[in-house]
């Protein structure tokens, strides 16, 4: 990695993270915050690159929406940031038909590669990455709430840090620790996995920092007043679903 501009950065290992799998249960106390587009922020340490919408998946966004509390706090963490590095947004609010889309999609890829999977079996692996497009109020897909965000760090020259996967990679080496783990079995990390480390560290505790909370199995996501979060800090939700409509009008 390069570094400019900044004196101190923050590779502090990534510790234990919250088991989040009861996440459904957390209760939520909506505080309606209203809800603003990354792609108006005008800072140049964020930049906005809609994956599902530049992959035409159904129904997305060209504009990156979250609740205006996320927005301040992706501000502060890019702050963090050497000066040739910016954060890079890939998806926050998503459409409910976008999130339908993208659960059937991984549940035909899942059903090819796995045909002996009971369907009960099938759901909870689906799961694992991509949440139930319900429309339940009690737990709404955290991608609906305002408060989720998928994100990585690139430089200003438009190359991506190497995270050791692609976004939407569903596989074990996608999950935050896993570098970590190697270590921590007592296995020696190659040069290019010592970067990736390195990489995933910078983006955890920037974001950590500020009060996001990650997704144990995606070092892409990162989550504050969702249920993910409460679960995660054992305290009730604040963000709950939040319809098309108030993305123009508030909540």
């Amino acid at each position: 990695m390069r570094h400019r501009g900044k004196s101190h950065i923050n590779f502090q290992k990534i510790p234990l993270l919250p088991d989040v799998t009861s996440w459904k249960d957390v209760e939520i106390q909506e505080c309606g915050e209203r809800v603003v587009s990354l792609n108006e922020l005008y800072s140049d340490r964020i930049i906005v690159k809609p994956q599902y919408f530049l992959q035409e998946i159904k129904d997305s966004l060209k504009e990156c929406f979250v609740r205006e509390a996320v927005a301040k706090m992706l501000i502060k963490a890019s702050q963090s940031l050497p000066s040739n590095y910016e954060i890079v947004i890939w998806d926050a609010w998503r459409p409910i038909e976008t999130q339908k889309a993208l659960f059937n999609s991984y549940k035909d890829k899942l059903n090819a590669s796995n045909p002996t999977l009971s369907e009960d079996e099938l759901g909870k692996l689906i799961q694992k990455y991509v949440s139930l497009p319900s429309l339940d109020k009690t737990c709404p897909p955290p991608h609906s709430t305002g408060g989720a965000v998928d994100l990585s760090i690139g430089e200003q020259d438009g190359n991506y840090l190497d995270m050791g996967t692609t976004y939407d990679d569903f596989s074990n080496r996608a999950s935050t620790r896993y570098f970590e783990e190697k270590i921590e079995k007592g296995e020696n990390l190659s040069s290019n996995e010592m970067v990736v480390i390195n990489n995933r560290r910078l983006l955890f505790n920037i974001l950590t920092e500020v009060g996001f909370t990650n997704y144990p199995d995606e070092w892409w996501h990162y989550d504050y007043g969702n249920q993910f979060w409460a679960k995660a800090k054992g305290v009730y939700a604040i963000y709950g679903r939040v319809d098309l409509k108030d993305l123009d009008n508030g909540i």
